[in-house]
């Protein structure tokens, strides 16, 4: 009788601790079926300068990306994501008669959006990201010659096409149901129909950026991400 009641005990044990263990399992942030909204910001400024014609290339570019997804499997989540990218390019030469080109331009951009999680423990992880969409965006140029601004001819115009990119990141929970996370290193491709004003021609137009965050046209990436599911926001 007291090892049927002992081996009883031991199954109570055994089958309390499992259960403790599926419940803390299915709060982990990276669960399947949560869902994630995050939202990113991206900056980037560069500046280049040569002495041997005199002139000088900046640029700034500001990016917004919230994303919203589903957690399809354990640590894969997939959904939709939107972009704004604002951009200024400035050229400037200080010999006469062309003192500086200025453009400004927006991209807008809506695709799909995958994220995979290399879990190390309970608050760090790598991750990889896909995304690829369509992309519409417009710009404006302007040429100053010795002080006065004069717009470029077929300086202006709209572009669409379509974009993807390959990003990968580093991410921390301080909460289960909270990340702060960061792109360091990824590839992104650009494929537009370029439409200027007061030209004839439509051009295409393909651009490639890869390299670590904030060097060259890869901006810099930062956000934060909101899981929701069953008990993640449980004390």
């Amino acid at each position: 009788m007291k090892k049927l009641v002992l081996f009883t005990l031991i199954l109570l044990c055994a089958f309390t601790f499992d259960s403790t263990a599926q419940r803390k399992r299915k709060r982990t942030a990276t669960s399947q079926g949560n869902f994630v909204l995050r939202l990113g910001m991206g900056y980037n400024s560069d500046r280049n300068s040569n002495d041997f014609t005199d002139t000088e290339t900046s640029m700034n570019a500001f990016k917004f990306n919230p994303t919203l997804t589903y957690m399809v499997i354990d640590n894969l989540e997939v959904g939709v994501n939107f972009g704004v990218n604002n951009y200024n390019n400035e050229n400037t030469r200080s010999v006469s008669p062309l003192n500086r080109v200025n453009t400004n331009g927006t991209d807008i951009s809506f695709g799909l959006f995958a994220q995979k999680y290399f879990p190390l423990n309970n608050w760090f992880a790598f991750y990889t990201s896909a995304n690829l969409g369509l992309v519409t965006g417009s710009y404006e140029s302007d040429s100053t010659f010795s002080g006065t601004t004069y717009p470029v001819l077929a300086g202006s115009g709209e572009k669409n096409g379509v974009m993807g990119g390959l990003n990968f990141g580093f991410g921390f929970t301080p909460y289960n149901a909270f990340a702060i996370w960061s792109d360091f290193a990824g590839i992104n491709v650009m494929n537009v129909k370029n439409n200027p004003d007061g030209a004839s021609n439509t051009r295409t137009e393909t651009s490639t950026n890869f390299g670590v965050m904030g060097s060259g046209n890869t901006p810099i990436n930062l956000g934060v991400a909101w899981y929701f599911g069953r008990g993640l926001w449980r004390k």
